[in-house]
């Protein structure tokens, strides 16, 4: 059987070989493949285009990590050449590199070239990356050209043989300067991000960050010696979102700048919602920041068109969508029901969205399927608020639609998703409390 192939966003611009030292930039996906680049000028850089600008002796690195429940065939990397492009090979290569760390390009030695045409003339290719690639192993491949501009098409993302795992959590990590720090352990009630890292420390689940990750302005600093001490060896599977403490700092620019230094995706500055897929579902970030005072999100919005067209495209596509945003539609808790969202959550129920994840209040509540105004419906998105990243906890109220309530238990959300359905369940740090389920998706 065939695996499924699903695209990811190029990330970063093609580079000059010769470089003897540069840092590590771009991300490495546990969902399949990432890219390493180097720029001219010796520093990496994201960028959102799909563009390699490949010429005399430049090169790109591209990193697959290919999970350990993964297996099929069938993986390709498309090129699209340019009318002047020639010559682009691809060879996987030795190299051991990390996110945040300088490496030496000269010593990356050759290992063997991968099975497919060389581009020799501009035409379409197809490189088939599938037969380098085995289960649980990482791979650095190497795609050269002596001249020309080379558009990648597609960079497959491996299907798994089996359901794709995510994790969901925010409300995580106090700053070092906290009375509870303790070493960064916490305790059992303040300050225990360490303990819910450690829970997918062994796993190869994406990790949504469901915002204010880092207390208490989100600063780089703050992240460095807090929130990084538990979670940047993760690096590679997060996927956040800010909150409104990031935005205690301009602009979040502390947020933008540390996830940035990990090649961790956070769409563009000043906008800062993205979009990826994972298995059969679309996976939609969105930026909530302070109530949407920065960063609107009401009807009309860009923010909140780009969501209905994603939205419709998925459904269009027959995908499966989750979207995470840090404000709650619907909560029980100290802040209560957030308005400043509704115009999201109408988009959500409106075009056919599935699972939606938020934080903000400190504890875990499932609510049962909601309508547009986000009261109990049966036939609306399912909402969960997952506050419980480790900075403390909240009391939660009644609240009409809510399921479930965790209020002492510092742990995150496991989801499988599946082709067309998904299952739910809460894990606790030391395995306190439980809440399991399973529902398939509205489209």
């Amino acid at each position: 059987m065939k695996a499924k192939v699903s695209v990811a966003a190029i990330t970063a611009v093609a580079a000059v070989a010769a470089l003897s030292a540069a840092p590590a930039g771009a991300a490495s996906s546990t969902a399949g493949a990432s890219q390493k680049m180097l720029s001219g000028g010796g520093k990496s850089r994201n960028t959102s285009m799909k563009t390699l600008r490949m010429g005399d002796g430049r090169v790109a690195y591209l990193r697959y990590h290919v999970p350990s429940s993964w297996s099929g065939s069938d993986v390709m990397l498309q090129l699209d050449p340019s009318s002047d492009s020639a010559g682009v090979t691809a060879k996987k290569v030795s190299a051991d590199w990390k996110d945040g760390e300088a490496h030496d390009v000269s010593s990356y030695r050759s290992v063997s070239s991968i099975a497919g045409p060389a581009l020799l003339s501009p035409v379409d290719s197809v490189i088939d990356m599938s037969s380098q690639l085995a289960a649980g192993k990482t791979y650095t491949v190497k795609l050269s050209a002596r001249s020309g501009t080379v558009r990648t098409s597609s960079i497959p993302v491996l299907a798994r043989s089996t359901p794709e795992p995510v994790a969901a959590v925010g409300d995580i990590a106090c700053p070092s300067t906290s009375s509870q720090w303790n070493g960064g352990q916490g305790t059992s009630t303040r300050c225990g991000q360490a303990s819910v890292a450690a829970l997918v420390r062994g796993s190869d689940e994406e990790v949504l960050l469901l915002g204010d990750n880092q207390y208490s302005s989100g600063t780089l600093s703050e992240y460095q010696g807090g929130f990084g001490l538990s979670w940047s060896s993760l690096a590679s599977r997060l996927r956040p979102v800010p909150g409104n403490h990031e935005y205690y700092t301009a602009d979040a620019a502390g947020y933008f700048d540390y996830f940035a230094s990990l090649g961790v995706q956070t769409g563009d500055r000043g906008a800062g919602w993205y979009a990826y897929d994972s298995g059969n579902w679309r996976i939609l970030a969105l930026n909530s920041n302070d109530e949407c005072k920065v960063v609107a999100c009401g009807a009309g919005s860009a923010q909140e068109q780009w969501l209905r067209t994603e939205l419709t495209n998925a459904r269009a596509a027959g995908k499966c969508t989750l979207a995470y945003w840090h404000h709650p539609r619907a909560s029980g808790g100290e802040h209560g029901d957030q308005s400043s969202v509704a115009d999201l959550w109408k988009a959500m129920y409106e075009l056919g969205g599935d699972v939606v994840l938020s934080g903000h209040d400190h504890d875990y509540q499932r609510f049962d399927p909601l309508n547009g105004d986000a009261q109990p419906a049966g036939d609306g998105p399912r909402q969960w608020v997952v506050g419980t990243g480790g900075y403390s906890f909240y009391a939660v109220s009644d609240r009409s639609g809510s399921a479930k309530v965790i209020t002492d238990t510092f742990g995150l959300l496991r989801l499988t998703l599946s082709g067309d359905s998904y299952s739910w369940e809460w894990a606790g740090v030391a395995g306190a409390g439980s809440d399991t389920g399973s529902a398939s998706c509205r489209a």
